[in-house]
């Protein structure tokens, strides 16, 4: 696990209403499957999909334009994952869940 997996995961056990992109969600699957194996992967994947308070956020075509826009605006300061949460939070006019400085940075911009 990451540096910053405690504290997400407190962070995501917040009553709090959460989007978590669709991209962001496969991404992150990923890591974990690379990291840590199917079993672990299934339980992370299961456990999101049972939180009330998180919700998926599906693509429209107007918020990968947005992304896009977000990506090359950035210059190399966000990867593109980074870019769509940045363009997700925009346009949900909130703050990111993000440990990331380069995020946070950019979302305030």
């Amino acid at each position: 696990m990451d540096e910053f997996h405690a504290r997400a995961i407190q962070a995501a056990r917040q009553p709090e209403g959460l989007v978590i992109p669709l991209e962001i969600l496969a991404e992150t699957l990923a890591l974990v499957q690379y990291r840590r194996g199917f079993h672990d992967t299934r339980a992370a994947g299961e456990w999101i999909r049972t939180q009330a308070h998180i919700e998926m956020g599906i693509p429209t075509a107007d918020l990968t334009e947005r992304v896009w826009r977000e990506f090359t605006k950035a210059r190399g300061r966000l990867s593109y994952p980074d870019s769509v949460g940045v363009a997700w939070c925009r346009t949900r006019s909130a703050p990111p869940l993000a440990f990331d400085s380069r995020i946070l940075a950019h979302s305030r911009a």
